[in-house]
């Protein structure tokens, strides 16, 4: 008699059910867009509560001048940001707007509210719109990180990644091996490949 491996060679579904992190707040807002999720279905709450539930890297801030850039055709929505607000001192003045975040920086609450906007946080978008209509999710730049330019080889033709130029005491970690015997034709040889 054959055995049924139906159950044990089930590919299991990776996608994060709950938040990671132990911050009561986070919790509590996964929560309500887990509920709204149920009871008031929407792509926006659905995408919320996908963003609320993923990992603080993946959740990337977004600076006021892009809020400024990004809410050009469309002042009247709600810009929706799940991650932190933070200032950008390039730009001085920005446009009136309604963003809601995660957090905000104490200067980035500052500029908005100066320029005569409002800032939100998600448990007054709930109670506002619970549907999500008229409002703009806006993401940050996940590969803005430094650990992204490293990704890669450094020092081989075509590759643009940085050496990760951390602890120097550890083996072949630095800028001296990038320049050592065999990496550059100055120093003897280089490595063809």
């Amino acid at each position: 008699m054959g055995i049924d491996k139906g159950k044990l060679t089930k590919r299991r579904k990776k996608d994060r059910t709950h938040a990671g992190s132990e911050n009561v707040y986070l919790r509590a807002l996964v929560k309500i867009y887990k509920f709204l999720n149920r009871r008031a279905p929407s792509a926006f709450n659905r995408v919320v509560m996908k963003r609320l539930i993923s990992t603080g890297s993946n959740r990337p801030n977004v600076s006021t001048s892009r809020l400024h850039l990004l809410m050009r055709k469309c002042p009247d929505h709600i810009a929706v940001v799940v991650g932190p607000v933070t200032n950008d001192t390039r730009r001085m003045r920005i446009r009136k707007m309604t963003v809601c975040a995660l957090r905000f920086t104490k200067m980035a609450r500052a500029k908005i509210e100066k320029a005569g906007g409002t800032c939100m946080s998600f448990d007054q978008l709930a109670m506002t719109t619970p549907l999500g209509s008229r409002c703009t999710l806006i993401r940050g730049k996940v590969s803005g990180r430094k650990v992204w330019k490293q990704r890669g080889a450094p020092g081989v033709p075509g590759s643009h990644s940085t050496p990760k130029l951390g602890n120097r005491k550890a083996a072949m970690r630095g800028r001296k091996h990038e320049k050592a015997r065999g990496r550059r034709n100055s120093r003897q040889w280089k490595v063809k490949t």
